[in-house]
């Protein structure tokens, strides 16, 4: 599962996916986020990460 949260840490988008799905930050692009800093975190079978994304 993939989550996008705002600076104040409000989801924003989320998406999930199957283990044989792929998905790229590219995959964001035109979803109408306006620009800012925002946090996505990614659920996988291996873990937990959770990067910075700047949208402009």
């Amino acid at each position: 599962m993939i989550e996008v949260f705002n600076l104040e840490g409000m989801p924003v988008y989320k998406h999930r996916t199957r283990v044989d799905e792929s998905f790229t930050i590219s995959d964001l692009q035109g979803k109408g986020f306006p620009c800012g800093i925002y946090f996505v975190r990614i659920n996988s079978p291996n873990g937990v990460e959770t990067a910075k994304l700047l949208i402009c």
